[in-house]
């Protein structure tokens, strides 16, 4: 029976509510942006007001709207005004790409691409200087790595950027000379020179927006810079801010945090500060992810840590000594170790009863790693798209890793197996949790594989359990906001129909604020 008045109503659906006291559902009555009632049509279509919205959902499927747990989602704006070199199949399509954006600035002003990986195109090789040189010689140029853990520049911009062979993380051949391949901390002095202005960034904001909501998205957790928390507050007071957002906030941050008394939670159900976000190590693909053995396909190299082991011990001590949730990039094994072993002892320090705190990406965790996060509570917060991506004995992983480690690369079935509470995020490569079901349910390794249901609650109701939001979103129930996507298929009862899945309708706070266009003919 429907509580109080609703404003709308969803009848004739097949609503996975990912709520285990209702299950599935028909109906879902709406008010005030809030879900009021949940079960059948006669309950809930019957008891709607004269005037209330009615939506007759033809039998679709209706599930929690989607919560990416791990984006980059004005930045994600941001690439898409520049030039987009994601999915790019040869090297030549990149560098006609960037050759094309050189056509549309000024010379001298900065060409900026992003997206492009050398996995795709068939070769060991990255990117550099002479390629750029070709195609943007009266420009500086950067053309981004997919991982964002390097890029690679050309001569216009080494000069500009003072760049030498004894600035870290600044390649250099035999010869002393510049490749123009730029890694890891190098790479934050070219995105410092390239960084958008407020402006751009708002309308990055609002590009991402669209796009997240073409997706069945509804709520992001975001790992940004300082700035874009003033531009999401912007939006929050105009009215315009359309996901939920969970802000982690750069570790650089931190006294910042600590001196004005802030901590995980503050803000609204629209816009809220979730963690602090630091890094551990690097990125396989950039081969800067910490390896306790060498790389495959670079045996000289074990990869790095991003920051002295007692600077990252500080920063998780303090953060946790002041109730702050910590969210961790670590990859590599040893850079999970070393992150472990931190959180261990500053709970072991300062305990905490519900702290939530998280490692990001997490690729390759050992049986014994999961044993101590289950034991620490520690969540894993995983990127699913990431082996559609470079997943498979021909893929990125495979070359890096070798095929032993490759087939543990990632496990997801073992994390849930152990005991670990895993959630999923797309890292905006590419931002697309139906692209990250698919690649979790046929992932091609045992280890990887999961159902449907298990990919399915980790990108809503426990991604809202990540950001400590469980109370108010991640599942269709009583009390819970109206954050809903509307399947075109039940990919739980075929997970084979999972691959022409799309959305079909996205609901933020009861508002429709994406329908999928009709097919023409």
């Amino acid at each position: 029976m429907v509580a109080r008045r609703a404003d709308a109503v969803f009848f004739n659906g097949k609503v996975y509510t990912l709520d285990a006291e209702i299950g599935i559902a028909r109906a879902v009555a709406i008010s005030g942006g809030e879900i009021i009632a949940v079960g059948s049509d006669a309950e809930i279509k019957g008891s709607a007001p004269r005037g209330c919205d009615k939506y007759d959902l033809g039998g679709k499927v209706v599930v929690p709207g989607f919560n990416d747990s791990h984006t980059h989602f004005i930045n994600m704006g941001v690439n898409m005004m520049n030039v987009d070199l994601m999915g790019t199949a040869s090297l030549e399509s990149a560098v006609a790409k960037m050759a094309a954006g050189a056509k549309k600035v000024a010379p001298g002003e900065w060409v900026i691409g992003s997206g492009w990986s050398e996995s795709r195109w068939g070769t060991s090789r990255f990117m550099d200087r002479e390629d750029l040189d070709s195609c943007c010689p009266d420009n500086p140029a950067v053309a981004h790595r997919i991982c964002m853990h390097m890029c690679s520049v050309n001569s216009k911009a080494i000069e500009l950027l003072g760049l030498t062979a004894g600035t870290a993380g600044v390649e250099a051949d035999a010869g002393g000379r510049l490749t123009g391949v730029v890694k890891e901390s190098a790479v934050n002095i070219v995105r410092d020179a390239t960084r958008p202005d407020r402006s751009k960034n708002a309308k990055a904001l609002a590009l991402a927006t669209r796009r997240a909501h073409s997706l069945g998205v509804t709520s992001v957790q975001d790992n940004g810079v300082a700035e874009h928390l003033s531009v999401y507050q912007a939006a929050d007071r105009s009215g315009k801010l359309g996901v939920r957002v969970s802000f982690n906030v750069p570790a650089e941050e931190l006294d910042s945090m600590l001196r004005i008394s802030m901590s995980s939670g503050l803000g609204s159900d629209i816009l809220r500060i979730g963690g602090v976000k630091l890094f551990c190590d690097g990125a396989l693909g950039a081969r800067t992810a910490a390896l306790s053995e060498p790389y495959a396909d670079d045996p000289g190299n074990k990869g790095m840590f991003m920051q002295d082991r007692d600077a990252m011990d500080e920063v998780i001590s303090r953060a946790n000594q002041a109730d702050i949730q910590l969210v961790v990039h670590a990859i590599g094994d040893m850079g999970i170790e070393a992150v472990i072993s931190s959180i261990e002892a500053a709970l072991s320090e300062s305990p905490r009863k519900d702290h939530r705190h998280r490692i990001e990406h997490l690729e390759l965790p050992s049986p014994q790693h999961l044993r101590r996060m289950r034991r620490l509570r520690i969540i894993a917060s995983m990127q699913p798209n990431f082996v559609g991506e470079w997943g498979g004995t021909n893929g990125m992983y495979c070359a890096r890793l070798g095929e032993a480690r490759a087939r543990r690369n990632n496990p997801f079935k073992e994390v849930l197996a152990s005991g670990v509470r895993m959630v999923f995020g797309s890292d905006c490569m590419p931002f697309s949790p139906l692209y990250g079901l698919i690649s979790a349910v046929n992932a091609p390794h045992e280890a990887q594989r999961i159902t449907v249901d298990e990919a399915m609650a980790a990108y809503t109701r426990d991604a809202a359990y990540a950001s400590f939001e469980e109370a108010s979103k991640g599942t269709i129930s009583v009390g819970k906001h109206a954050d809903m996507a509307v399947l075109s298929s039940d990919p739980f009862a075929d997970p084979g129909a999972l691959a022409g899945t799309v959305v079909l309708k996205t609901v933020v706070g009861g508002e429709i604020v994406y329908e999928r266009p009709r097919a023409r003919g």
